[in-house]
């Protein structure tokens, strides 16, 4: 063996151990494209899936999927929740889907847009209410912030001005107009 052959070799192994095997077995996984973080597979799926619903891409800006708003969530519930917040997410996700197969037969997920559209509407009713669905909330505002605060949330769906100009606490708004961010 020639010493061009040993260091190929020798680089090869290192690059190999320091990589280690999680990189070449990444996607055996059924976790696959789920973000580490609170939630496992299927609830962030949900989540994901929830927070599209109620942002959906319009011609003026992408939703909350487009937007990246998943991976956001998943973080800002891991890092920025307190344990007992984190606890009423996964356990508000579970009753909505518990609630969209006893109403739909189904996952959320395989819902129509206007099924989809109908259950968000339920949910949002019976929390207000007090009836039911007490934390569903929570899952609006972990989507809403998620998707405010991506670049396509704050510069498509607002009217994002990157310089601050002078205060104007009241500005009112044309009917279509976004709010500004």
């Amino acid at each position: 063996m020639n010493r061009r052959d040993a260091l190929a070799a020798t680089a090869l192994l290192t690059g190999g151990a320091l990589l280690g095997p999680g990189l070449w077995l990444s996607s055996c996984g059924s976790d696959a494209g789920v973000p580490e973080g609170v939630l496992e597979a299927e609830p962030y799926r949900l989540l994901e899936a929830i927070a599209d619903a109620l942002l959906p891409d319009t011609e003026a800006s992408p939703g909350a999927k487009a937007a990246g708003a998943g991976p956001f969530m998943q973080l800002l519930l891991t890092d920025c929740y307190v344990e007992a917040d984190q606890q009423r997410a996964v356990a508000a996700l579970a009753e909505f889907r518990r609630a969209c197969l006893a109403r739909h037969g189904r996952a959320f997920e395989m819902l129509e847009p206007a099924q989809r559209e109908e259950l968000l509407l339920w949910a949002d009713a019976e929390a207000r209410r007090g009836t039911g669905m007490q934390d569903f909330p929570l899952l609006r505002e972990l989507a809403e912030r998620s998707y405010f605060s991506s670049e396509a949330g704050m510069t498509q769906a607002l009217r994002w001005i990157p310089v601050p100009g002078r205060w104007q606490g009241c500005v009112p708004l044309e009917p279509g107009q976004p709010a500004w961010g």
